[in-house]
């Protein structure tokens, strides 16, 4: 316990000064289902070597003769592709830090570069930024990189973003759930209570779904909602949960809350020491708040307040 306390105390410090020295430098690197990703790589200089990741690699392209050196720098790396939303910003960590950013094509397909990297072990985050602001989940993997080499990481299906209209409502009226995919992607939407109830949607071209939830059978007090996504028999990961009120009134949500930055728990459009204070008062603490668990893994730990740091503001 006093160790804890300690490496709390010091994790604190640390953030005093990452807020006022290097804003934007840590990020969540939360794991997630890789059933369907897909590594190999190429040794540039010509001999074929192929890395495999859960989902089956292919394999790289055989070599030629080799001659002498010829002097030339050999380019290391790491082409990532897959699916995210159409026209949607998409955005890669190498270690928790923001090395390559894309916009997606009319068709939700993205791929991006990370070069200059030396044989070592990294550990890649991906995620994507809907048109409205609201982001994926993060998808992460590490992987293994000998200088010279090109890896290919592919078939990444990032998870879609959800929101509701109202963070209150009254029980028989409807509430909106919404968000977006890849299109004419078959949405799950979850609506986690006592009895989890599952409703499919198809989301647009544009990759917007929209789903109008009966709120009748579900019981007064706290819900949440989450969706994930199919393409092709490829399923994404579910996204971040959302939660929602049965009450007997109705009640919009804050258009300020409703598209937040990861790490804003008072709504003020800003991450800072407020916010840090909230998250500090959840630490190790049981059942925090959905918005409070950064990392959707029911626990307040040193990984929400690096998820945190990334979204610093001051």
């Amino acid at each position: 316990m006093n160790k804890d306390f300690y490496t709390f105390k010091l994790f604190l410090c640390f953030l005093v000064l990452f807020s006022i020295i290097v804003p934007h430098s840590v990020s969540s690197l939360t794991v997630i289902n890789s059933s369907s990703l897909s590594i190999s790589a190429r040794v540039n200089s010509g001999n074929g070597e192929v890395i495999n990741s859960g989902g089956g690699g292919s394999s790289g392209g055989g070599g030629g003769g080799g001659g002498g050196s010829s002097g030339v720098s050999i380019q290391t790396t790491v082409n990532i592709s897959g699916i995210a939303y159409p026209l949607s910003k998409v955005s890669v960590l190498q270690d928790g830090k923001l090395v390559a950013t894309t916009i997606s094509d009319p068709v939700a397909k993205f791929s991006l570069s990370v070069t200059g990297l030396s044989t070592d072990t990294y550990t890649f985050s991906v995620f994507g930024e809907d048109p409205k602001n609201l982001r994926s989940v993060s998808f992460s993997f590490p992987v293994f990189v000998t200088a010279g080499t090109t890896v290919n990481i592919g078939n990444i299906f990032l998870s879609p973003t959800v929101n509701v209209d109202k963070s209150q409502v009254k029980q028989g009226d409807n509430l909106e759930i919404f968000g977006h995919s890849a299109p004419e992607a078959q949405i799950t939407i979850s609506v986690h209570s006592p009895v989890e109830r599952f409703y499919n949607v198809k989301s647009s071209k544009a990759g917007l779904y929209l789903y109008n939830l009966d709120t009748t059978p579900l019981e007064l007090g706290k819900h949440e909602t989450k969706s994930k996504a199919i393409l092709e028999n490829q399923p994404s990961s579910f996204s971040a949960p959302v939660e929602f009120l049965v009450s007997n009134t109705n009640k919009e949500k804050d258009t300020l809350c409703t598209f937040f930055k990861r790490g804003d728990l008072n709504c003020d459009n800003r991450v800072n020491l407020i916010d840090f204070s909230i998250l500090a008062f959840w630490f190790k603490k049981n059942a925090p708040p959905v918005k409070v668990d950064l990392n959707n893994d029911s626990r307040v730990t040193l990984v929400d307040f690096s998820i945190m740091a990334y979204n610093w503001t001051g």
